[in-house]
C-alpha cells in the first residue's frame, strides 16, 4: 500500500454498517462501521490509538474462542486505519482482540510518523513476536490466531519460520498477502535484478532505507522473500486462510496472494461477488471480506457472505 494509495483511500465511497454475525454475550456491541472516512476521521481525532474494540488487557478468552486474535497491520499504514471495522467486529462475536504498532521510524515528524510497516520486516517481525508474548502472557493462551493485512502477512510469516512463531499460532488468516512480491511499483524482479548487476543495490538501500526499508522487501524477486521461500510456502500446524481481490492495485498480480498446501484455503471475493470492486486498501472494511474471517476463525459457525458492492478508490 502507498502513502498516495492512503490518501485516496480518505475519500472512498461508503458502505453498509453493521455486522454479518450477531455480537456474543451481553455486553452492548461495539459500533460498527465499514466506512474507512470514519477510520481516517478517528485516526485524526486520535492519532496512534488502538481501534474500538482492541487491546482490552482485561479480556478473557472464553471455551467457545480459546485463542485471542492478533491483528497485524499493512504498511505503511496505522492500526486504527486497517482495522477501524474488523477490530470491533471481532470483539463483538465474542473475541479478545490486540492489535499492535509496528515499524514506525523512531523520530519521524509530522504524519509519517504515526504510519507504521517502514522498518525492515525482520525489525517489525520482533515487535509482533514481543506483542504476542505480552497477549499470550496476559490471557494465559498458549496459541493466538493471527488476522493480517498486505505486509503484515510477510511481518507475521517472517515471526513463524524465523523467531520461533510457528507454534504460537493456530489460524493465520492473510487478507491481500503478497507471498510472491508485487511489481505494482515499479519495481519487481526486473528491477531488483538490474540494480543487482550493476551494483547498486547498496546504493540504493541506502537512499530508501530511512524512508521505508520494507518497501523493497516486498518487491517481486527480493532477497527477503527469497529468504521465505526458502523455509517452504507454509509453517506445519498452522492453519493458512488467504482473501484476495481481482481488483488489487498493490499487490499484482493479485494470485501472489494464493498458495497451494494440505491447510491452505484460498478465497477471491469476486467468487462470492462478482461486482464488487473492493481493491486492496478497502479489503478490511469489506463485507464479503469481513464474513470470511469469521468464517475462518470458527469453521463449526460459517455464513455465506453477503453480496456488496464496493466501489474502488478514487
Amino acid at each position: 500500500m502507498t502513502i498516495a494509495a492512503i490518501a485516496a483511500g480518505m475519500v472512498a465511497a461508503p458502505a453498509a454498517t453493521g455486522e454479518p454475525n450477531g455480537p456474543a454475550g451481553s455486553r452492548p456491541p461495539y459500533p460498527v462501521s465499514y466506512l474507512f472516512s470514519d477510520a481516517v476521521d478517528a485516526e485524526m481525532d486520535h492519532p496512534g490509538a488502538a481501534p474500538v474494540g482492541a487491546n482490552d488487557w482485561t479480556c478473557k478468552p472464553t471455551a467457545l474462542h480459546p485463542n485471542p486474535i492478533v491483528l497485524v497491520h499493512g504498511g505503511p499504514e496505522t492500526v486504527r486505519l486497517d482495522w477501524g471495522a474488523l477490530a470491533p467486529l471481532l470483539a463483538n462475536n465474542g473475541y479478545c482482540v490486540y492489535a499492535l504498532s509496528y515499524g514506525a521510524i523512531p523520530g519521524m515528524p509530522g504524519p509519517l510518523g504515526a504510519l507504521g510497516g517502514l522498518l525492515p520486516i525482520e525489525q517489525s517481525a520482533q515487535q509482533l513476536r514481543d506483542f504476542i508474548i505480552k497477549v499470550r502472557a496476559g490471557t494465559g493462551a498458549q496459541s493466538v490466531d493471527i488476522v493480517a493485512h498486505s505486509e503484515g502477512s510477510l511481518v507475521t510469516d517472517y515471526y513463524a519460520k524465523f523467531l520461533g512463531g510457528a507454534n504460537k499460532i493456530d489460524r493465520f488468516i492473510s487478507i491481500g498477502p503478497g507471498w510472491n512480491g508485487t511489481s505494482s511499483l515499479g519495481f519487481g524482479a526486473l528491477f531488483t535484478a538490474l540494480a543487482a548487476r550493476l551494483r547498486l543495490t547498496p546504493a540504493l538501500t541506502a537512499v530508501v532505507d530511512p524512508v521505508c526499508a520494507a518497501c523493497l522487501q516486498i518487491q517481486t524477486g527480493s532477497e527477503f522473500l527469497r529468504k521465505l521461500a526458502t523455509a517452504g510456502s507454509t509453517v506445519p500446524g498452522v492453519t493458512y486462510t488467504n482473501i484476495v481481490t481481482e481488483h488489487d492495485e498493490f499487490v499484482v498480480p493479485y494470485s501472489s496472494g494464493i498458495v497451494q498446501g494440505p491447510s491452505v484455503s484460498n478465497h477471491v471475493v469476486q467468487d462470492y461477488c462478482p461486482g464488487d470492486l473492493t481493491d486492496h486498501l478497502l479489503l478490511p472494511y469489506d463485507k464479503v471480506v469481513a464474513q470470511l474471517v469469521l468464517n475462518a476463525l470458527d469453521p463449526d459457525d460459517t455464513a455465506h457472505p453477503t453480496c456488496t458492492s464496493t466501489p474502488p478508490n478514487s
